[in-house]
């Protein structure tokens, strides 16, 4: 493998890679596993990656760990609009990256296979001593951390806030975790989790760094699907997805993967619910995180206190990029909007980021002719419906002729 070292994303402390840490212990930073590129860069030469399946193993020497545990996730299709570039008047091309199509119904699982994985390697090493894990999740985590447990015969914990989805709940217990429902929010379930990793010790799964480590594969998928892609939107809850793509796209150019002649790294742009946008607040202040209390229905980016929030911020500033929010209304409506047009059914998270290059196109924010992606995260089917197309009527005989 080709790690040289854990580095603190904050104060730029390091730590050997087999050690078991999730947090820097000097500054309490967020951790990243820091490779020796001049040694990927010769193993990558004179490789035809094409040749290869496309999909999350292609660039398996960007993954922190030895074998990542594989359940059909990745290689997620790129689609571009059939009509709503027409219907919105869009003068730039639309596309959607269709992440609900990974294996539990959520871009999750391109994390979990590889963290999880690497909580098998430090088990069967010694290093973790209890066979146990324990997560965070309102929800999408959890069942992609569920899943994947359950194939790696992994005792495991999930935590979630008091509005986790019901349904969310019961695909977790489907997959054989224990779930344990907190008085409060993610920030209060992620805070009891670290605990029970500090006092029972218990292994540590969620947003930190092997998870980022195993998203990166979306970023390297959209660089070969649309290499002249000029913008990637996307939701932000803790900030670890839109961190990962901006992090694959830079080790994506660093080693001269992919095509030469197409390439270029797209600006990226973070969207989240103005009723919990710690982020987007941050961006508009020039300023640093701070924690908001609030809510939202696109409840699987409900983080006021989000783990990756400072990477995020600066991977949509290093990008050029932006951070915006908006409301659950335009949540729903652009929800509304890929459901009858596109044959996209998203959970209200998943539409968030067509939510937000709505407002970014009204506002004269994409320039015409661009190619933009919306990362489309989560299935519809993991939350309860909430639109306006009503509920089904009960067919009738009298209401059965008057249709013919």
């Amino acid at each position: 493998m080709f790690e040289k070292n854990l580095l603190c994303y904050e104060c730029g402390k390091t730590y050997p890679v087999r050690t078991i840490r999730f947090r820097c212990d000097g500054c309490n930073g967020s951790l990243e596993v820091a490779f020796d590129y001049a040694k990927l860069k010769a193993r990558y030469r004179g490789i035809n990656t094409a040749k290869r399946p496309f999909g999350h193993m292609r660039y398996s020497e960007l993954f922190p760990v030895k074998a990542p545990i594989q359940a059909g996730e990745g290689g997620t299709p790129m689609m571009r609009s059939h009509n709503l570039e027409s219907l919105l008047n869009l003068d730039f091309q639309l596309w959607f990256k269709l992440e609900y199509q990974n294996p539990t119904g959520s871009f999750k699982d391109r994390g979990s296979s590889v963290e999880v994985a690497k909580a098998l390697e430090f088990i069967r090493s010694g290093a973790q001593k209890k066979p146990a894990a324990v997560c965070a999740s309102t929800g999408n985590m959890g069942a992609s951390v569920a899943a994947y447990s359950g194939i790696a015969n992994l005792d495991c914990s999930i935590f979630t806030p008091s509005d986790a989805a019901p349904i969310k709940l019961e695909q977790i217990l489907a997959h054989g975790a224990k779930v344990y429902r907190t008085r409060g929010d993610y920030t209060k379930a992620a805070k009891l989790v670290e605990s029970a990793h500090e006092r029972h010790g218990l292994y540590l799964l969620g947003d930190y760094l092997y998870r980022r480590e195993g998203t990166k594969s979306v970023g390297f998928e959209l660089a070969e699907q649309l290499p002249g892609a000029d913008y990637v939107f996307s939701p932000v809850g803790n900030g670890t997805l839109v961190s990962a793509v901006w992090k694959a796209l830079k080790e994506f150019r660093l080693l001269g993967l992919g095509s030469k002649k197409k390439q270029k790294t797209p600006k990226l742009a973070g969207i989240q619910s103005s009723g919990c946008n710690p982020v987007t607040k941050a961006f508009r202040k020039g300023g640093e995180i701070r924690p908001v209390c609030g809510s939202t229905l696109a409840v699987a980016i409900e983080c006021g206190n989000p783990l990756d929030g400072q990477r995020a911020l600066d991977s949509v500033n290093e990008s050029g990029g932006f951070a915006d929010d908006v409301t659950d209304r335009q949540i729903l409506k652009a929800r509304e909007l890929l459901a009858e047009h596109e044959g996209i059914f998203p959970e209200p998270a998943g539409a968030v980021s067509l939510a937000g290059l709505i407002k970014a196109g009204s506002q004269g924010r994409i320039k015409k002719g661009s190619k933009v992606i919306c990362l489309i995260t989560g299935h519809g089917l993991k939350v309860p419906y909430t639109g306006v197309r009503g509920k089904a009527k009960q067919l009738k005989p009298a209401v059965l002729k008057s249709l013919f």
